[in-house]
């Protein structure tokens, strides 16, 4: 290499043909379009939880007059159930409290007179006897006191038998009317605990059919809310499907170019102007050749992102390729172009291993700014 003449730099790049370039041009395009830096999130401006119908909201609000209902019915029967059990429990075998209720109140004037009577009888059966020993001579004698004492024992026989007898009788009589009594109990316990079993029974079934109506409100509405949800879901799917379809197609397409053959790249050989004197002198190497572009050499520009730095985008071109103004790396100067990486159409990597770009491709000026 000599420093008195233009050193030349040959370049070899594999090219796509203009029709496969412009797909690869639109694809990259439309996927900056759908994901790039500038899109906007939206979100699901649709419900997503069915709400509760009024179906269900009714069975809902009914459900607390039914609880209600049901504690009024139980104090409605608890009476007929209460006195019942009462009554069962007085029908067992009658107390002495409870056959002295029915004892004859007149039962000792009865035996008093009855022994009064006895004890006339007995008496003028005595003053008999006295007659009779008097006119016997023997009044007053051994064989009368003999008498008379017989006379007064059998008298007090008598009179203990009679009242022992009537007593018990009026005994039996108050036992088998409070066994009556509590026969009547009993039986009065019985029809009562029906009478509570059927009101039971009468409020049950309102209840139970209170309850159906409420389960079939609440089963209509289960599936009203249902099918409202279905709707809601559907929809929900048809906004994500179109949400992805941008991404769809920019797969499918990118699918269909990445499946083509090789020989779709054609190989292209082309010359520019080699590091100048000074860069060889200054030993820049490999990053002076990489900056090659900053002198607009031709129709390529050094746009690799890695020699770059201050990069802030200010604008689109008018096929939708982002513009940016940066500086190079350890170079002085503001510049506007493109990043090699967002045009691949554009661009190829040189011996160096960094992207240039061929300006020729995209609708973008490559300038010094200042």
């Amino acid at each position: 290499m000599c420093f008195g003449g233009t050193t030349l730099q040959t370049t070899k790049r594999s090219e796509l043909p203009p029709w496969l370039e412009d797909a690869y041009k639109r694809l990259t395009q439309q996927a900056e379009a759908a994901g790039g830096i500038g899109a906007q999130y939206v979100p699901y401006g649709g419900q997503r939880l069915a709400p509760f119908t009024a179906q269900q909201q009714a069975a809902m609000a009914g459900a607390t007059p039914v609880s209600t209902y049901y504690g009024q019915e139980r104090q409605a029967y608890k009476p007929y159930t209460d006195y019942a059990t009462q009554a069962t429990m007085q029908a067992a075998a009658p107390t002495t409290g409870m056959v002295d209720q029915y004892m004859n109140p007149y039962q000792q004037a009865v035996i008093d007179t009855t022994l009064q009577e006895q004890q006339r009888r007995s008496d003028i059966a005595g003053q008999q006897q006295a007659g009779q020993a008097v006119k016997a001579g023997a009044y007053g004698g051994a064989r009368f006191g003999v008498q008379e004492a017989e006379r007064q024992r059998n008298l007090a026989d008598l009179q203990s038998r009679t009242e022992a007898q009537l007593r018990a009788q009026n005994y039996q009589q108050a036992v088998g009317q409070a066994q009556e009594q509590q026969r009547r109990l009993a039986g009065m316990g019985q029809q009562m605990g029906g009478l509570g079993a059927q009101r039971m029974q009468l409020g049950a079934a309102g209840i139970g059919g209170v309850q159906k109506g409420l389960q079939g409100l609440q089963q209509a509405g289960a599936q009203q809310q249902q099918q409202l949800q279905q709707g809601m879901d559907i929809a929900y799917g048809d906004f994500q499907k179109q949400q992805q379809f941008p991404y769809s197609q920019a797969a499918f397409t990118g699918g269909v170019l990445g499946g083509l053959p090789s020989p779709q790249m054609a190989t292209v050989y082309g010359q520019q102007p080699g590091p100048s004197p000074a860069q060889q002198i200054g030993g820049l190497g490999l990053a002076g050749l990489g900056m090659a572009g900053m002198f607009n050499m031709g129709p390529f520009a050094g746009s690799d992102i890695r020699l770059k730095t201050d990069i802030k985008p200010v604008g689109k071109s008018p096929s939708g390729v982002n513009i940016y103004s940066f500086q190079y790396k350890d170079q002085e100067g503001t510049y506007e172009g493109v990043m090699a990486h967002e045009v691949p159409w554009a661009s190829v990597m040189n011996d160096n291993g960094y992207y240039i770009v061929d300006y020729s491709k995209v609708d973008v000026e490559f300038k010094k700014l200042n």
